[in-house]
């Protein structure tokens, strides 16, 4: 085993060799590691999932290199590759006040570090552009695969998410915190429209329960009634999510998109976990 990479999830199957045709691999990466999936187109299926903790900063080629050493397949074996950057480093600009000239200066105003490379993804269910910077260690490393690889932010694949799955419900307000190592993503939408998107840091449960609520009370959300769904490295019975049921009465977990298929082994790994990296797959 690399001295890089440690997996603390695998979960896996033996691939067919056919892999233009058949698979697609999503690659999210963070700065304490990274995690993959791989989906099987024909059969509508999820047949691998990995999550590997990075022991230091190690840079991203050589994380890349030593996965697809230990897994024995090639990036650029597959028929589509998404890699997604999962980081606090965004904004959303509605599309009808963006301009592409001004993209710098959007992260200049916020603070938002950068390098020369600035990305953004059209959602258009909610009619914004999401504007985030590419850092020249991602950027150097993905320039080696071929043209199928398509980067996006983590932040993109979880409103457009969000926005398929509850447009067509009643129409109210819903809050989802997306936990990550030591701080969270807070999104709020009522049906088709994005009320509010933004991360915070925390060191204790009452700080995680402090920015929730104050943002609740800045919205004029009551929470007593808006429902709360929790996603990302949490435990349903953490003492977070306890002294949040205190003061929110409607907590939620996520369950399986039962539009697919799963392998048996994935039965183990909870869903939400994972809510980002699984919906890649339905999110072009």
């Amino acid at each position: 085993m690399s001295s890089f990479l440690n997996p603390y999830i695998q979960e896996s199957i033996a691939l067919s060799s056919k892999f233009n045709n058949d698979y697609i691999l999503t690659i999210q990466y963070s700065l304490d590691g990274l995690c993959f999936i791989i989906f099987d187109i024909e059969n509508q299926k999820f047949v691998s999932l990995k999550h590997y903790k990075t022991e230091k900063n190690i840079p991203l080629d050589i994380l890349l290199s030593e996965l697809q050493d230990n897994e024995g397949w090639k990036i650029n074996d597959f028929y589509k590759v998404y890699f997604i950057i999962d980081n606090q480093y965004n904004t959303f600009i509605p599309s009808q006040l963006y301009q592409n000239n001004l993209k710098e200066r959007y992260l200049d105003l916020l603070n938002i570090p950068h390098d020369d490379l600035i990305e953004t993804d059209d959602i258009s269910y909610f009619n914004i552009r999401n504007v985030y910077p590419i850092f020249k260690d991602i950027e150097s490393s993905i320039s080696s695969f071929n043209d199928t690889i398509k980067i996006r932010h983590s932040s993109t694949i979880l409103v457009e998410s969000l926005i398929k799955e509850f447009k067509n419900r009643t129409p109210e307000a819903r809050a989802f915190v997306n936990v990550k190592n030591n701080y969270y993503e807070l999104t709020i939408i009522n049906n088709c429209d994005l009320i509010f998107h933004n991360y915070f840091y925390f060191n204790t449960k009452e700080d995680f329960l402090y920015f929730i609520l104050f943002t609740f009370e800045q919205l004029h959300l009551d929470n007593e009634i808006v429902p709360l769904y929790f996603m990302g490295f949490i435990e349903e019975k953490s003492t977070i999510v306890e002294l949040c049921s205190r003061f929110i009465r409607n907590i939620r977990f996520y369950n399986r998109n039962n539009d697919y298929e799963y392998i048996t082994e994935l039965d183990s790994v909870p869903y939400y976990y994972y809510y980002t990296l699984y919906n890649s797959v339905s999110c072009e």
